[in-house]
Parts: C-alpha cells; structure tokens; sequence
C-alpha cells in the first residue's frame, strides 16, 4: 500500500522564499499527496498570493512563531490521516529528491522511527550550523554509520525533517509555548524519550537561505531583540532536558546550563559586545530558562 505523506511548511513574511520552498516541494520526485501551508498573519502579499494558488492547502492564524505554525499544521496533518508529515521551514529549500530519499532509506524500515532529517546546507554548502542536530555519544555514531550510512540522532529541526505518525500519535503535537527556537529539539527530545528512534538522512539535503550562519549565535545576537528571549530561555530548558535523556541525570543537565551561561559571557567579553544592559537581560533570560516548565501548556491530543 502506497504511504500518504503531507508537507507542512510554516510561513510569515518570506513570500520569495515561500514561492521557491512550495516549488521544490511540488516538484519532488516522489510526489506529495498534500501540501499544508500554515500563514501566521503575514503583511507582505503572501495572504493574497496564497488566495490564488488553488493545488496548497492554507491554513491562516495569528502569528505564533515556528511553534505554533507547526502545531496547527502537524496537527491537521496527522487528523487527516497521514502516514508521515514533512515539516519544513520557509527559508529551506529541499533538493529534488529529497523525499525520495528519506524513503530509500534503511533507517525508515526500523519499526521504531520516530523522525527522519535531511542534512541542511547553506547556498555556499557549508553546514547550516543552526540546523545541526544532537547526537548520541561515539559508539552509537560509528555503529550507525556502519550500518546504515546514516547517523542515529537525538533531535532535528523543522529545517527539513519527516515525522511517522505513530510518533505523533505517541507524543502529540510541539508546544506553541516555545513560539521560537528549540521548539523542534524538544519535540524530537520527546519522541526519543518515548523510545522512538531519529536518524539523520545522508542522501536527502537540503539549502538553508539564512543570512548569518553563526557556529554560536548566542555570541553575536542583540539581547534586546525578542527573539532572543525565547533563544536562551528555551535553550537552557533543552540543555535541562538532553542531560536528562543522555545521563538520566538532572545535576547534568544543571551542569551543562551553567556552562553555557558563563561560556557565552566570556564569548562575548573576548569580543568585546557584552554591556551591562546585555549582561542583565541575558543573565534574566537564563534563570527564566532554569525554572521554565513547557510541558505544562502539554495537551497529549493526537490518538
């Protein structure tokens, strides 16, 4: 029987790189059965362009960030029945055969898949760090290259990444609460913590159309734009979180937060950008993030 895969892709005020993301989606290889558009209120023509495509299916909402565009559209998608949901970011371009490849894999035959990623690139083809998932540790990285050519993986990004829907069934949906970075960690954290498996995909790839390829964004961003609330604050919930899958061990986890507070402090010091207004909001944002609890917001609605 022939799978039904759904493409979700999460859009606000990138009209170029939408029009480009849904042409290489509507010219893979393998086709899509569906592509699920979800708009968060953008202001720059996309609504009226969208209006007027009539083979996408639109989903308009009040912005609410990578998080909850993807709530909205993995949600619909796994209502609908699908087997697997691609989830994608606008400024991500997937390669012809991308999905095809996810499908040729050997890892999507292990019964315990939970997430499949492609391997992200920038336009020069480096590596978009910011799309770099967690990995195990070594043995677990030599193992699965050997066997599979594929590397076993603890989390991906909505870069690119292919969801099975028992996994969604399992876990549910991602928490709208995180509304912007990490929100794509932790809900592959969370289908690891259920016992499902993720694999990084060699021969599905994809380019990044991001502006700054930082290897540490947290050493050069403003603290006092928005975004980087929810950067650091969810960050320091995610570092929390892989001590507690990878060591079973909270103190870790603790541990691996107060390194990377004071490591970005000295980043910063070196390079001269750290002022004391800096100092201050980046410091509140990080014990937000010590005491932040998103599972909370949780509703386990998928079954």
């Amino acid at each position: 029987m022939r799978v039904r895969i759904a493409a979700v892709v999460v859009t606000f005020n990138r009209i170029d790189l939408l029009k480009s993301c849904i042409d290489s989606l509507q010219n893979q290889s393998r086709k899509l059965d569906e592509i699920i558009i979800v708009n968060n209120s953008s202001t720059d023509g996309t609504f009226e362009w969208l209006n007027e495509q009539r083979d996408l299916t639109v989903i308009t909402q009040s912005n609410s960030g990578s998080a909850g565009g993807q709530y909205t559209g993995i949600k619909s998608a796994y209502e609908k029945g699908y087997d697997w949901i691609w989830s994608l970011d606008t400024d991500v371009i997937p390669e012809k055969n991308a999905l095809e490849m996810f499908l040729a894999s050997d890892a999507i035959k292990d019964k315990s898949v939970g997430f499949l990623s492609s391997i992200i690139y920038t336009p020069d083809n480096s590596l978009s760090y910011i799309n770099i998932p967690y990995l195990e540790d070594g043995s677990s990285i030599i193992n699965s290259v050997n066997k599979l050519n594929d590397l076993i993986i603890l989390s991906a990004s909505f870069g690119s990444v292919l969801f099975s829907r028992n996994a969604v069934k399992e876990v549910g949906y991602p928490i709208p609460d995180f509304f912007i970075w990490g929100d794509d960690v932790e809900y592959t954290f969370r289908m690891r913590e259920k016992g499902f498996m993720g694999y990084l995909i060699s021969k599905s790839k994809a380019t990044h159309f991001e502006k700054n390829n930082f290897q540490n964004p947290f050493l050069e961003m403003n603290y006092s734009d928005n975004k980087a609330f929810y950067a650091v604050r969810n960050t320091i919930y995610i570092l929390k979180l892989r001590g507690t899958i990878l060591y079973k061990s909270k103190i870790r986890g603790i541990s691996s937060s107060f390194r990377f507070y004071f490591s970005t402090l000295s980043g910063r010091l070196k390079r001269k950008n750290l002022n004391f207004t800096s100092l201050i909001k980046f410091s509140r944002y990080f014990l937000l993030g010590l005491v932040y609890n998103p599972r909370k917001y949780l509703k386990h609605e998928a079954n």
